[in-house]
Formats: C-alpha cells, sequence, structure tokens
C-alpha cells in the first residue's frame, strides 16, 4: 500500500468528490492493490484502488485508477486529480 500524506480535495473526471453522508469535502488517502485471480487461473493483473477516507466522519470511497486522454496536453493523464488541503 502507498499513502499520500496530508488531506486532500479530490476531483474524479473534474467533479469534486463529497463524502454521501456529511457534505465534507476533504479526505485521507491510500492506495490498495489487489491482485486478481479468477477461478483459480493464473493471476492476469493487478487491480489498484484509490481509497478515500472521509477526514470529518470517516467513510471510505474508492475508485479504480484509470487514465483518460487530454487533448489539450495530448497525453494520458489520471482521472483522479488531487489537491493538498494546507491549515494554517
Amino acid at each position: 500500500m502507498v499513502r499520500r500524506r496530508g488531506t486532500y480535495r479530490i476531483k474524479i473526471r473534474d467533479k469534486q468528490l463529497i463524502c454521501l453522508f456529511c457534505q465534507h469535502d476533504e479526505f485521507l488517502h491510500r492506495e490498495v492493490y489487489m491482485d486478481l485471480n479468477p477461478l483459480e487461473e493464473p493471476i492476469t493483473e493487478q487491480l489498484t484502488l484509490q481509497t478515500f477516507s472521509c477526514t470529518s466522519c470517516g467513510d471510505i470511497r474508492m475508485f479504480q485508477e484509470k487514465n483518460r486522454f487530454d487533448h489539450t496536453l495530448q497525453q494520458h493523464v489520471s482521472i483522479i486529480e488531487y489537491t493538498e488541503v494546507t491549515k494554517v
């Protein structure tokens, strides 16, 4: 597992992630790797999930790591954008 240190506001496909329970918009991040082994066949791929835990109520949301093609940059970029929240 990989963990980004800090608190983040998250956008997924250009939409702000908001907690469904408390409407808070700040999350802690953890990356989870799962090996897929369907019906005892050889492992064909690894699934990467981005896990976001609400800093207010603790609710956890998971999203699969995927890329999309950005026509402006002419390259593939993640569908997930992280903006670190700085506390003053």
